[in-house]
């Protein structure tokens, strides 16, 4: 039974993170071989303030990109 763990920073829609578990469902069924029903997948969403990116929150570097 293939798992697949995402690790996301929150904010995502519901809509949005269910295409994301169906398109992995998809991968996975046609790159291994599994039944789709056999295929795991484990979203763990972070909130924005613990997610940093080279020493710098990236709630931080986000808004620097606009």
């Amino acid at each position: 039974m293939p798992i697949v763990e995402v690790r996301l920073v929150a904010g995502r829609t519901a809509e949005v993170k269910a295409e994301l578990v169906r398109e992995l469902t998809d991968a996975v069924t046609r790159t291994l071989g599994s039944a789709p029903e056999r295929v795991s997948v484990l979203l763990s969403e972070l909130p924005p303030a613990n997610f940093n990116i080279g020493g710098v929150p990236a709630v931080v570097v986000a808004a620097t990109k606009d």
